[in-house]
């Protein structure tokens, strides 16, 4: 409207010499200019506050998923997960803003041609007719490009997942020497990921320049005809200012829709990503919340049952397996387990559910996270100093200069692993429910600690499951037995 105004005020006030209609008409250019700053204000914060919601819902969304109790059928790297759930939700949030600006674009489209065909019908028909080639001629060529964003986007979620697990494994790298390799094969998907993003851009130039060029020459020629129609009178001078303002500045509207498509190929991409991860396949059936409840009366509380061996409270059994890390997952209920096998208080587990199983049952994974911060935090609980002494934290606190407000680094990076493995036993300690398996829980601690952890299970309280091999633990325990992952045991 900016240039239709300035065309009315050359018409109206400077071709006629008049003052008072000056005034007037540069008093409605303000209002206008007034307008649109208010507009573009508060439309920038609307948007913004929808696509920052809408990004934070569509995290929490994800996020969910990864967290559900029945797990993901297929298995993401930590990396790419976590390039899912935050660059990839964010750009498909940004759609918002690719909504409002094509709808702008079309509503100053719109305007330009309401006011050119009040003008010249003959010019609003080119104006259509550029922006009809302009928009077919990019949608046909960008049709490539969806599949080259979701390219790009997923060697970038590659090399960034082989760099979040080269970092959390940097020292078992150094410890074997294979720094070398490491680097080699990150500088590979590195540069895969560059060489889609390349492809990526190079398409991308190309729609630009064309994109560009078109409606170039076509208001070229628009501005040319309406020189000529003012020069032979069929327009007034207001209404060519009126129509070369227009020209440029539709320029910008007409390549936001023509290049609509490409615009939204990256946020397609990035939902198609989303979509992918949110739709996984669960790998556990069945319900997540209990389908039964617990018999509360019984004598043999927090009992477990793994198959025909019961193991009541206070009791400390090692189990010896030849696949402890998939007897682990059944006991932490990661996997399908066949019906019948394990029992909390005589409820089955499937009946209990993964997420009532493990309200009762807490099976950590061997390699924990620890998270950055203090001993105390680390901990996730309230310090029990007696559950510190059975987990031999407390020698630690003596080798750390602030005791429980130390703090322990990035991943545990100031402490040694065997002090690194403590604070995870004294975590696994301080969990409530009440009944814990561990596997081989002191493997990186000397002999005499391991001794003096061993000695201290029994003080628990806890139902204590110990997959171990570890002479010094089997030996504290009250019973030994040989246990397989249902898949293929034999019942014994």
């Amino acid at each position: 409207m900016i240039p239709v105004l300035i065309g009315v005020v050359v018409d109206r006030a400077i071709g006629r010499s008049d003052v008072g209609e000056l005034i007037l008409w540069l008093a409605v250019l303000g209002a206008l200019f007034t307008v649109l700053i208010l507009s573009w204000r508060y439309g920038a914060r609307s948007l913004t506050a929808v696509s920052t919601r809408g990004e934070h819902d569509l995290r929490l969304r994800a996020v969910r998923r990864v967290l559900h109790p029945h797990g993901m059928r297929t298995r993401r790297a930590t990396g790419e997960t976590l390039t899912i759930t935050s660059s990839d939700t964010a750009a498909v949030a940004a759609f918002s803003w690719s909504v409002a600006e094509i709808a702008a674009a079309g509503a100053a489209l719109i305007t330009a041609l309401v006011s050119l065909v009040l003008i010249s019908w003959p010019l609003a028909v080119g104006v259509l007719l550029a922006t009809a080639v302009q928009v077919v001629v990019v949608a046909r060529l960008s049709r490539p490009l969806d599949e080259r964003v979701y390219r790009e986007q997923a060697e970038a979620a590659r090399a960034s997942a082989l760099a979040s697990d080269f970092t959390v494994g940097l020292r078992v790298l150094k410890g074997f020497g294979a720094e070398g390799t490491a680097s080699d094969r990150y500088r590979r998907a590195s540069r895969s990921s560059m060489d889609a993003a390349l492809r990526r851009v190079r398409v991308l130039a190309a729609l630009t320049a064309l994109n560009a060029a078109i409606p170039m020459v076509f208001l070229a020629a628009i501005a040319l005809g309406a020189a000529l129609l003012a020069r032979a009178g069929s327009i007034s001078v207001g209404n060519f200012v009126t129509v070369v303002g227009l020209a440029q500045l539709i320029v910008a509207p007409m390549i936001t829709i023509a290049f609509a498509g490409g615009q939204l190929a990256t946020k397609r991409g990035s939902a198609r990503r989303v979509s992918e991860l949110i739709r996984t396949p669960a790998l556990i059936d069945g319900p997540v919340r209990p389908t039964v409840r617990l018999y509360q009366g019984n004598p043999t509380v927090d009992s477990l049952q793994m198959g025909r061996l019961t193991v009541a409270p206070g009791e400390v059994i090692g189990v010896r397996s030849a696949s402890p890390e998939a007897l682990l997952d059944e006991l932490a209920y990661r996997v399908p387990l066949a019906p019948g096998w394990y029992r909390y208080n005589g409820v089955d587990a499937t009946d209990l559910g993964p997420d009532g199983w493990r309200k009762r049952v807490f099976a950590p994974p061997q390699e924990s996270a620890v998270f950055t911060g203090t001993v105390t935090t680390g901990l996730a609980a309230v310090p029990d100093h007696r559950l510190m002494e059975v987990a031999a934290l407390d020698d630690v606190m003596t080798h750390l200069p602030d005791g429980l407000d130390s703090e322990v680094g990035e991943g545990g990076s100031r402490l040694s692993g065997g002090q690194r493995q403590r604070l995870l036993l004294a975590r696994a300690l301080h969990q409530p429910q009440p009944v814990l398996v561990l596997l081989e829980p002191t493997s990186a601690v000397d002999t005499v600690t391991e001794e003096r952890i061993a000695a201290g299970f029994r003080d628990t309280g806890k139902v204590l499951v110990l997959i171990t091999r570890s002479p010094a633990l089997l030996a504290a325990c009250d019973r030994v037995v040989d246990l397989e992952p249902s898949a293929d045991r034999v019942d014994r």
